[in-house]
């Protein structure tokens, strides 16, 4: 009878215990979905709190706890971007932030920095992210005159290749075309210039040579990129005539040819917002 008791109240406490871990982790997903809308908000600091809060409450959740890492460095950088007087310290900090906002789809936040980048440097890199950002929030006019502001000497195949494409959004197809045939993509050419070589090709009417460089493009992306990559492409308006055909479908499955660091954030630490913060780099 006394093991009989003993079985029950065993029984009783691992039931409790489970419950309370039940509870626990929806507690935490319900802190980690609270930060993610509060950063999608621009709400930097309350988005901090919440999701430090989940990774507190699971200590054991990676995802919690490189999120809150992430966005905690992301903060830091955003009060460094204020009072860095070192252009290009400046211009690093900036381009991590852009980054950040384009992936996260923080567009009204990459624009404002974008635009603040392209006003400070006046370079192609700069014009290219902020041309970028205004396609992207379907503002090709205006994307276009931010190439067309741009110092011909200074225009690189990532900067015509956008230009093509804005001038095709803006019924230019011709102008279009005229450009796309000035693009001379080198064998050095990274996936970020493939990208908008293809989405140009596709943009002014040459499906065969989009799809041959997205592959290109495709493996150069290292494998934890690959996804952001291919969700980009599939809802992509260059892309919407070859969405649904055969050859399209397939290039999306390209293999990265790329080898990736074990903490799947790229071949080094050395252009990560997270460098020096991020759990796999303490040891």
């Amino acid at each position: 009878m006394q093991v009989h008791r003993t079985a029950i109240v065993l029984c009783i406490s691992l039931a409790f215990a489970a419950c309370g871990r039940i509870a626990q982790a929806d507690s935490a997903a319900e802190a980690y979905a609270r930060g993610n809308a509060l950063l999608q908000k621009g709400e930097y600091q309350q988005s901090l709190s919440a999701l430090g809060e989940a990774a507190r409450a699971q200590r054991d959740n990676r995802e919690y706890a490189a999120r809150y890492m992430m966005v905690r460095r992301i903060v830091q950088l955003q009060n460094r971007l204020d009072t860095e007087t070192d252009t290009q310290r400046w211009t690093y900090i900036a381009k991590a932030l852009e980054h950040f906002y384009r992936t996260e789809r923080m567009y009204d936040q990459s624009l404002a920095l974008s635009q603040k980048k392209y006003d400070r440097l006046k370079d192609a890199a700069s014009a290219a992210a902020l041309a970028e950002t205004q396609l992207a929030m379907h503002m090709p006019a205006e994307a276009l005159a931010t190439l067309e502001s741009l110092d011909d000497a200074k225009a690189t195949p990532a900067t015509k290749s956008l230009k093509a494409i804005a001038l095709a959004r803006v019924g230019k197809a011709e102008d279009a075309k005229k450009v796309a045939d000035s693009v001379e993509l080198s064998e050095q050419a990274g996936p970020g210039v493939l990208y908008s070589a293809a989405r140009m090709y596709a943009a002014t009417g040459a499906p065969e040579r989009a799809v041959a460089t997205l592959r290109r493009c495709l493996e150069q992306v290292s494998p934890s990129g690959l996804p952001a990559f291919r969700d980009h492409a599939k809802t992509c308006t260059d892309f919407a005539e070859l969405a649904s055909t055969a050859p399209f479908l397939a290039v999306l499955d390209t293999k990265s040819k790329v080898s990736e660091s074990k903490c799947s954030g790229g071949t080094s630490c050395a252009g990560c917002p997270m460098r020096g913060s991020c759990p796999s780099s303490q040891h």
